[in-house]
């Protein structure tokens, strides 16, 4: 791989301080696939067409990018939400009285949910049917790779839809993607003929964007909520997966709900940042950091009686 031009260190202000762990989390987390740690600490990744590295330092967060990327720093700051606009919303979730919560909001301080571009978290949780975050990330790193665009010092953006869909089957084997590949290349297939599907979608309500997505091949409810979420920015958005089933399972006591009810809960219980409460949960569940605090909670919802 060919050597990375990149500028020096520089520091990188926030509203609110994100700690090591949390960094970690935050870039290996489960949210964005396209972020590795290097062997100085220091995380490297690509979000959209923009390199970068971040690393904690005694002074707080510091950052570098690729020489002559003048939008790199203004990228990330709106990628990390340096603003600080999840910080309040964060203050607003009901940690206050749900020591559940309190706990997984305690184990990771800072953690927010990244600004990502539509197409990208898209295609990374086209893969992610069935795969744990490693294998995501092989496979994302491949289609780079041998699909995208490059971006310099050996790193690529994630490709187009025309390139998706018009690579052979070979190529796609070659991404460890099985039967995700079919998923890609349909989706490529059809969001070709809307190239203005991401404004499209973006203008839908949340409920008509989780409809819309659904559309799609190989996008069901999981998948569609996380795109919502990580994606559009849907912070309503609460998607369930095994962490998630288990972490209101064990402690929440909410053992046999089927998904669509845990995602009902999840939405009332916590409120217009139900996504965000889902990320610390989903965190600390899958590091072993959660609480098993009981709270007081809702009945099970009773599923809706089809219409005759």
């Amino acid at each position: 791989m060919a050597s990375a031009e990149w500028t020096s260190w520089r520091p990188l202000r926030l509203v609110e301080d994100v700690p090591a762990g949390t960094l970690a989390e935050q870039m290996d987390g489960g949210q964005s696939f396209r972020w590795s740690r290097e062997a100085d600490g220091s995380w490297v990744g690509v979000f959209g067409h923009t390199l970068a590295a971040v690393r904690s330092a005694p002074q707080g967060l510091e950052w570098r990018g690729l020489k002559g990327a003048t939008q790199a720093e203004a990228d990330l700051r709106r990628y990390l939400d340096a603003e600080g606009a999840q910080a309040r919303l964060s203050e607003a979730l009901p940690w206050r009285s749900d020591p559940v919560l309190r706990s997984a909001r305690a184990a990771y301080p800072g953690l927010r949910i990244l600004r990502q571009d539509p197409h990208e978290a898209l295609i990374g949780f086209l893969c992610s049917s069935n795969k744990r975050i490693l294998q995501i990330r092989v496979m994302v790193a491949a289609l780079a790779a041998k699909l995208g665009e490059p971006l310099g010092g050996g790193f690529h953006a994630l490709p187009s839809w025309q390139a998706i869909a018009r690579a052979d089957d070979a190529v796609l084997r070659a991404c460890s993607l099985g039967y995700r590949a079919a998923y890609l290349r349909g989706t490529a297939k059809q969001l070709l003929a809307r190239p203005r599907w991401a404004e499209e979608f973006a203008a839908l309500e949340t409920s008509a964007l989780l409809e819309e997505l659904q559309s799609l091949p190989g996008v069901g409810p999981k998948v569609a909520a996380c795109v919502a979420l990580f994606g559009f920015g849907r912070l309503e958005s609460f998607p369930v997966d095994t962490w998630v089933v288990q972490a209101l399972a064990d402690a929440y006591g909410l053992c046999g709900w089927k998904p669509a009810q845990l995602e009902q809960f999840g939405k009332a219980h916590f409120g217009a940042a139900a996504g965000l409460a889902q990320q610390f949960l989903f965190s600390a569940a899958r590091n072993g950091l959660l609480s098993r605090a009981a709270v007081s909670l809702p009945k099970k919802p009773k599923r809706p009686r089809p219409r005759k």
